[in-house]
């Protein structure tokens, strides 16, 4: 049986996208211009996370306002979380998928979630 990672790498694969495999089994790619992540996490099959990492460094004296927007995101955008891992903002979209997902239906859709979001932060921060 095909596992998310497979689904999803096959999906990229006939749209044209180009796909790696990461020494931690992540599926990493590239969707208009931003670096998405698939962490594999086999622990939980169903589970699909699609991560845009390092999007934003905070600097000095901005903390709360890069706090504000995050908090502007989660709350104003479907789907998305945004989180610091320590001056880094990352974006992630987390979902449920079923048994047998039809990629096709939501793929394209989640990583255009994310392009949006990113825009969207950068928009509150500046």
């Amino acid at each position: 049986m095909a596992t998310k990672i497979d689904l999803i790498k096959q999906w990229l694969f006939n749209e044209g996208y180009k796909s790696e495999i990461d020494s931690d089994g992540d599926l990493v790619f590239k969707y208009q211009g931003a670096t998405l992540v698939c962490p594999a996490s086999a622990d939980d099959p169903l589970y699909l996370q699609i991560m845009m990492p390092c999007i934003y460094t905070i600097e000095n004296g901005e903390r709360t306002k890069v706090l504000e927007a995050i908090d502007a995101l989660c709350r104003e955008r479907k789907c998305i979380k945004a989180f610091t891992v320590g001056e880094n903002v990352f974006l992630t979209l987390e979902m449920m998928m079923d048994s047998s997902p039809e990629v096709d239906d939501f793929f394209e859709r989640c990583c255009t979630m994310l392009v949006q979001g990113r825009m969207f932060m950068m928009e509150k921060i500046h």
